[in-house]
């Protein structure tokens, strides 16, 4: 605001001015335009990026029924299909993995497993025979129930009887139960590249079974949605026997 002369008699005009300055705080009257601006308010700030969700060592035990995929054969025969379903074993709608002969649809094996609340239970498996007929039925008790709780590096000791079943053959009917002890060591989450698809966060999974013998133990990669998606045998001294690996995607919902 400019100052008022006192040196000479103030005027009407003068004392006019002064009043409006000290109303408006800015001389040169009430228009908008004189007034102090008024800075814009500031644009929000961009929402933050998710934060990816942290792997679990139960997600990679889940299974995506027709999800398909080949393994190399360990022997060195070709390829052989793999079909990731849920279907009926031992009376209940079970999640597993279906190994066929070579590209064929006829089965070999089926293998069924699931993440439940306590575990990841493993319930059994089936074994064919040469035209895809069911020969043999494995049951395992409830103590094979592999704990949540794992972590990178821990293990833990599995104590559980197979019930086996022949299906078809002079056998048929008849049962057996035989008792096993295996240590289960998860080794850590792990990434691989097979077959042209990248699988973050594999659970590698170390077995050994306590009658072992010669046989060393064996590795297992389990990813999310595919199950077993590379397995590696060893013998006792270390030595890769037999190994085999995801080596193309055929089916992927």
């Amino acid at each position: 605001m400019p100052s008022v002369r006192l040196s000479a008699p103030p005027t009407k005009h003068l004392f006019l001015t002064a009043a409006l300055c000290a109303l408006l705080a800015a001389c040169g009257g009430g228009d908008d335009d004189a007034s102090t601006p008024t800075a814009a308010p500031s644009a929000p700030p961009p929402p933050a990026a998710p934060v990816p969700a942290a792997p679990t060592f139960a997600a990679c035990f889940t299974v995506t029924p027709g999800v398909a995929y080949t393994m190399t054969d360990p022997d060195g025969g070709g390829s052989g299909k793999v079909l990731m379903v849920n279907e009926a074993f031992d009376g209940s709608a079970r999640a597993g993995s279906v190994e066929f002969v070579g590209t064929t649809d006829v089965r070999s094996a089926a293998t069924y497993w699931s993440p439940e609340s306590n575990g990841i239970r493993f319930w059994g498996s089936v074994d064919y025979d040469a035209t895809g007929a069911a020969q043999s039925k494995h049951v395992h008790s409830p103590e094979f129930l592999l704990p949540l709780s794992l972590q990178a590096g821990q293990s833990t000791v599995l104590k559980y009887t197979d019930t086996t079943q022949q299906l078809t053959g002079a056998q048929a009917g008849q049962t057996d139960t035989e008792a096993f002890e295996e240590t289960w060591t998860f080794e850590g989450f792990e990434t691989l590249t097979l077959g042209g698809k990248t699988f973050t966060d594999t659970c590698r999974v170390r077995t050994l079974a306590a009658s072992a013998g010669e046989d060393g133990p064996s590795t297992l990669w389990f990813a999310k949605g595919f199950g077993v998606i590379r397995v590696r045998h060893t013998n006792s001294a270390g030595q890769v026997v037999e190994e085999s690996s995801l080596d193309a995607v055929t089916a992927q919902p």
